[in-house]
């Protein structure tokens, strides 16, 4: 397998985090990289070969038409990629696709879009553009050009929701709705809207999210003995909250019989 990682432009930081590029010529079943598609964060795909399929555990499974973006995944999913596959993948913030491509958000999560249904050209002149690269090593300015077109010809308005977003992010989740509003001089409403506008889910479940994703990063750096320490003092979980989010994220639950955390638990992929 031949699986590139890239860097995007300084110039579209933060709304583009990575370029990914995965090829390989064998067929059947493919295992992807740990982290490609990970919690909290969006995702385009451009398929130039192979076949790539999502099964959320709360939703109905689809396979990725040539171009489309996907997330944000809030419950456990599973990926089946069928090669031979050859495809680019591009990791982008919370709010990196509504800026590239100003899709309304609010009924995304979880699912997928056809960008190529989307009334931009960009967006088939780009698919095009990198099926006919030939060099996997030129990838990136492909996409770095493309991308800072779409900036400077779309300029979509991120309504605030990017400063609401990376506050929460530096804070990892730990805040408070009340104070967010006051700080920010909006109410609930107002700000719940403009998220699911923008990013696509509520501001408490980024949150939730955030926590999660933090509390993962933590542990997976522990031994148990550690981990039921770490629960039992961290500023949000307890074992009942941590179990709770554990299932709704990750779709199992880290409990046995016989000891409060399971002594060996699979990494989980967090941006």
């Amino acid at each position: 397998m031949n699986f590139r990682i890239y860097h995007p432009a300084a110039t579209l930081v933060p709304y583009v985090k990575h370029y990914y590029h995965l090829q390989n010529a064998q067929s059947g079943l493919i295992n992807l990289p740990q982290n490609l598609f990970s919690l909290g964060d969006l995702y385009m795909v451009f398929l130039q070969e192979g076949e790539v399929t999502f099964q959320p555990s709360q939703h109905a499974s689809f396979t990725l038409p040539a171009a489309s973006v996907v997330g944000h995944f809030t419950c456990h999913h599973q990926i089946r990629v069928k090669g031979p596959v050859k495809m680019t993948v591009v990791q982008l913030n919370a709010y990196g696709c509504y800026k590239l491509a100003g899709l309304d958000m609010s009924a995304f999560n979880n699912y997928y879009r056809d960008l190529q249904k989307h009334n931009h050209a960009g967006w088939h002149q780009l698919t095009q553009d990198l099926a006919a690269t030939a060099d996997p090593i030129s990838l990136d300015i492909t996409l770095n050009n493309a991308f800072t077109t779409m900036i400077a010809e779309n300029g979509h308005s991120l309504k605030q929701v990017d400063e609401v977003a990376d506050y929460m992010v530096r804070h990892q989740g730990y805040i408070n709705m009340d104070r967010l509003t006051r700080k920010f001089k909006t109410s609930r409403p107002t700000l719940e809207r403009k998220f699911m506008e923008v990013i696509g889910i509520t501001p408490q479940l980024y949150a939730r999210m955030l926590r999660f994703r933090d509390a993962m990063r933590n542990m997976q750096k522990m031994n148990v003995e550690q981990w039921q320490s770490f629960i039992t003092t961290n500023d949000y979980y307890n074992h009942a909250q941590f179990i709770q989010d554990f299932q709704f994220f990750k779709g199992e639950t880290p409990v046995t019989e016989n000891m409060p955390i399971i002594a060996q638990m699979r990494p989980m992929a967090v941006a």
